[in-house]
């Protein structure tokens, strides 16, 4: 085991625990596994250039943490975190059911980090501050660590431009809040995320289908329909859900052209586009005057901090701002505090790098259990958008996976009214604690495609 003095150097705070927060590292990703022995506190030091007492203290912080125990005269031995993986595993394994259908990243990835900040935050006598009363778009310094993501993302915005919120959907929310009267019409893809439709119909706002293909959004149908009166267009560039198309440079600036020419807003979703590896700039680079751009740290950070960021144009800032009052007074500020101390010190990087892999280990496996019945790995998807082969319709099909303790998203709560629903479900690969649960997950659908419908089906229900 060797940790390297330059990394140190990177790190803020007192030598003793940079030291911690590495071994803490390498034990959550696995490189330090159980039972593995550490090296003596002279010998730590020797290698690293520091005091053996600085070393003593990092031990006795991670010891702390229950990561590791140390025994007189045997050394200092990696414990492991709590085994988060095992106990949730077991709850699945109590009801027998493999959950393939809510769209979660792989859990786990901050059980280091988030005890961490909770420390740090609870030894910060600035941290009181937080329970105040606070800017209804979010503190300056929150609002600067959003600035700093969404650049990442290829967007190069002010923090003055950057409102904080409780995560994308209330950032959709806020965004249709601010562009839309009740009655008006607008349009979204004619597969979309469900959260488009429940936040349309409670704003009353009237939801319609425009095709997509291969490439996303087809422009003309965007043209078309901005030319007959819509105003507003909701989309999902990249990994878009469910079909996990990610749209080309090209298309991208054919729909700003569009939504400028007709001076429309795009309503643009950029959750996911930080889980590929060289995130394509949005749409909203190119019309940033009629882009309203949200995004949040759910899947790719984790979706319990319910923290989002949303850009819209300066005509409509104070139409933001005045949403989010409305609907929660404030994103918490306890957790943008969090959000934006991982941002800045990188921990929010090196997150997003674990659900990358994970992401990859997990379509692996999708393509290789499912990979006859033609499943293409998808760089840096949660799911996979399966087009079902003949003659399985989606409800026949949703059925025998339940029967065999797999449960699916069908394609009825994407598909948008008017639109016509493919013969397709969405399985997640975040859900299951253990890749071992997702193979066995996959080998039962594997099972039932093989086997084909039962001839007694009913196959004529959509």
């Amino acid at each position: 085991m060797t940790i390297s003095v330059d990394v140190l150097s990177e790190r803020a705070g007192p030598r003793y625990k940079a030291i911690a927060d590495v071994l803490a590292e390498d034990i959550a990703s696995g490189a330090l596994g159980p039972g593995a022995r550490l090296p003596t506190h002279r010998d730590l030091a020797w290698q690293l250039g520091v005091t053996v007492g600085t070393v003593t203290r990092a031990y006795g912080e991670l010891e702390r943490r229950g990561l590791v125990s140390g025994e007189v005269g045997r050394g200092t031995y990696v414990q492991g975190p709590a085994s988060e993986d095992l106990m949730l595993a077991a709850a699945e394994a109590d009801d027998g059911v493999i959950d393939l259908m809510l769209n979660y990243p792989a859990p786990g990835a901050q059980r280091v980090d988030l005890p961490r900040s909770l420390r740090e935050l609870a030894d910060d006598p600035q941290t009181l501050r937080l329970l105040n009363y606070q800017d209804h778009g979010g503190q300056p310094e929150h609002r600067a660590a959003g600035a700093a993501w969404i650049a990442r993302a290829g967007y190069t915005v002010s923090p003055d431009q950057v409102i904080v919120t409780a995560g994308a959907q209330h950032a959709l929310v806020v965004a249709l809040s601010s562009t839309t009267r009740p009655g008006d019409r607008i349009a979204g893809e004619e597969l979309c995320f469900p959260g488009v439709k429940t936040a349309a119909t409670m704003l009353g706002c009237r939801l319609e289908p425009l095709p997509i293909d291969r490439d996303g959004l087809v422009p003309e149908a965007v043209d078309r329909a901005c030319a007959n009166g819509i105003r507003v267009v909701c989309c999902v560039p990249s990994l878009q859900n469910p079909t996990n198309v990610v749209m080309s440079p090209a298309r991208r600036q054919a729909i700003a052209e569009i939504i400028r020419r007709h001076e429309a807003y795009l309503i643009e979703d950029d959750l996911m586009g930080l889980m590929l590896r060289e995130p394509r700039p949005p749409i909203a680079h190119w019309a940033p005057d009629n882009s309203v751009y949200l995004t949040s740290l759910s899947k790719t950070v984790g979706p319990g901090l319910r923290i989002g960021y949303i850009v819209p144009p300066s005509e409509l800032v104070m139409r933001a701002r005045n949403a989010v009052r409305a609907t929660c007074w404030m994103a918490p500020p306890l957790l943008a505090e969090i959000a934006a101390r991982w941002i800045t010190d990188g921990t929010a990087d090196r997150i997003v790098e674990t659900h990358r892999r994970w992401a990859a280990e997990r379509m692996a496996i999708a393509e290789e259990v499912l990979g006859e019945w033609g499943v293409k790995a998808a760089e840096g998807a949660l799911h996979v958008w399966f087009e079902l082969p003949t003659p399985w319709t989606t409800d026949a099909f949703s059925a025998a996976a339940r029967e065999r303790g797999v449960v699916l998203a069908t394609e009825a709560p994407f598909t948008l009214p008017g639109a016509m629903p493919p013969r397709a479900l969405r399985i997640s690969l975040g859900q299951p604690p253990t890749v071992e649960l997702l193979r066995t997950g996959l080998k039962r659908l594997a099972d039932i495609l093989r086997a084909g419908p039962d001839p007694g089906a009913d196959l004529s229900i959509m």
